[in-house]
Parts: structure tokens; sequence; C-alpha cells
């Protein structure tokens, strides 16, 4: 899915950025010359086609038994290591970008490893790369140092409860979400619960009904259920029929719920995302899928223009 000026935009709603895993010194700086850099291109290229397999296999643990699917949950934990190795960098996703087509991505923080200096500071050398922010559970006074990030450029507010370990009620988030309305930005909030101790601290606070008081008490403020609520999009389906502030984003999902969320919710709703770079090839499955509806005809073009980017524009201009 190719993009040029006769095209429309094409916007990643859901992206991440590491520091350089290999050379610290080097960070934003790959690809690497020599050797090492040939060597990492070689294995990128061979991680590629079993890491898309990986994505397509993940579809169908929603429809096994709750207590398989939380052991799988776990191991998969592990998965997205290897690959970050291999394609993680601010240089990377830029690559990635140019060979999918994609115009501009929204760049997600996640402190302690992703900091949100680092992130505002890739953004700032790179215009088609916008931060998110997500301000770390023992900020002293977080409201403070979200206004000053915005007024540094951040664009969106993220909230991970499952990564902090803090319940939706906690003050912390209510001094944010407070913040984040006074300032009108959207908020993008980790949804679906994947019973992983590795990459979550209470992967149950991930249930996207846990934030419904949110969404009443912050009617005017945009939300965004990232993932969809992952192994159960129909709740998610649900709460934004009932809340018109909701939009979603469609990683991780395959074509067919993609396509019911547009039945359901209207194309108006729901942003193009990949969760790039975990598992690898993110990017491009993200994209056939969004074909792929096309192809099968629960998307037309005009949807798959709003899905593809203008929705997110629209969400950035509107800030």
């Amino acid at each position: 899915m190719e993009s040029s000026s006769q095209n429309p935009k094409i916007v990643d709603s859901h992206v991440h950025v590491f520091p350089n895993l290999i050379r610290p010194d080097l960070i934003g700086k790959l690809p690497i010359a020599g050797p090492l850099g040939r060597l990492r291109a070689k294995a990128r290229e061979l991680w590629t086609p079993l890491s898309s397999s990986m994505h397509y296999s993940q579809t169908v643990l929603r429809h096994l038994p709750e207590s398989a699917r939380q052991k799988l949950d776990e191991l998969s934990g592990l998965a997205p290591i290897f690959g970050l190795f291999l394609e993680s960098t601010a240089s990377d996703l830029v690559q990635a970008m140019d060979r999918a087509g994609v115009d501009s991505a929204w760049v997600i923080a996640h402190p302690p490893l992703i900091s949100n200096e680092f992130v505002m500071a890739v953004c700032e050398r790179n215009p088609r790369l916008h931060p998110v922010v997500n301000i770390p559970k023992n900020t002293p006074r977080p409201a403070t140092q979200l206004k000053s990030f915005v007024k540094h450029g951040a664009k969106l507010l993220k909230i991970h409860p499952a990564a902090d370990g803090l319940p939706p009620e906690s003050p912390f988030y209510k001094k944010l979400l407070k913040t984040a309305s006074d300032l009108g930005i959207p908020v993008i909030i980790h949804t679906g619960c994947i019973h992983s101790h590795l990459l979550y601290k209470t992967p149950e606070f991930a249930y996207a009904e846990l934030f419904t008081p949110w969404f009443k008490e912050y009617a005017q403020t945009r939300f965004i259920l990232a993932h969809m609520n992952f192994h159960q999009p129909h709740i998610a389906f649900d709460l934004a029929e009932e809340h018109l502030n909701l939009y979603m984003d469609t990683s991780w999902q395959p074509a067919e719920v993609i396509g019911e969320s547009a039945r359901r919710l209207g194309a108006d709703r729901i942003l193009f995302g990949s969760d790039w770079p975990f598992i690898g090839g993110n990017l491009e499955v993200g994209l056939a899928r969004i074909r792929d509806c096309i192809d099968s005809g629960t998307l037309n073009a005009e949807q798959s223009k709003l899905i593809l980017g203008e929705n997110a524009i629209k969400l950035l201009t509107k800030t």
C-alpha cells in the first residue's frame, strides 16, 4: 500500500521507538554501518516471515479456553524480545514507514524503558513523528509535567494502568485526566487483559469496562482504546456505542474485527495502528488487514481513507 501525493495520507496511530539496544552511543543514528549492520539487516530479513505468521496465529488465541489462553499469554511476553534487537530504533521505524508507504506515526513513550524525554527528542528531529507522553506513576506533580510536555510539542497522553499497577480509580489518573481535559488533548488507554506478568504489573487493570467512569466524567475528552480491548473487542464496541467520545485503534485485530468495528461504530472512530515494532512486520501486516477488509467488502474506499489517516489527522488538528 504505497503512498504518494495523489493518495490519502496514512498515519500509524500506535508505534514505539526504543533507544539503540546495541550501541547506546549511537542512539538515533542507526542503521549501524559495517558488518554488524549487514548482519542485523539479514537477520531481520529472515525474522520477518516468522514474525508475520505469529501475528496471524495470535488472533486465534482469543478462541481458546481462558485457562489455556492465560498460559499462552505468559509465554507471549518473551516473543518480542528477539525482534527488538533487529528493528526498534527511530531509524528502523522511518525505514519501515518508507517501505510500507506510511506518512506519519504517533510515537508512544513507555517509561522508564522508553522515556518521555527520549520520545520528545526523537520526534523533534523528525517531523513525520508525533510524540505521545506517558507520565510515570511516581511523578510528584503529574499535572505540571503533562502541561510542560504539551507546551513543548506532545500531542496526546497515554495511560497504562496494567503496566503501572495502579487501579483506574487512582487519584494519580484523576489528576492527569483533569489536565488532559483542560488542555483538550486525546487520551490513549491500553485496553485488553493480556496475562503476561513479564510485560504488565497488573494485567487485569486493562479491562476496557473498568474505564467507564472516565468516559462519563470526561465526556468531552476523546479516548482511544488501544488494541480494541485485545481478546474481547466486542466489549470495546459496546462501550463505544454508548459513549460517543471513544475511538479505537486496529492494532492486533484481524480483518473481520476491524470490519465489524466500522459496521457498529462507523469508520470515523477507527484509527489504523500497528504497535510497531513488537513481534515485527507490524506495518505490513496491519495494512494487509485493511486491504483484506476492502477486498471482502467490509470496508469501502472512503471508509479506508478515514481509518488509514484522516481520522488521526482530524484528532490532532482539534488539539
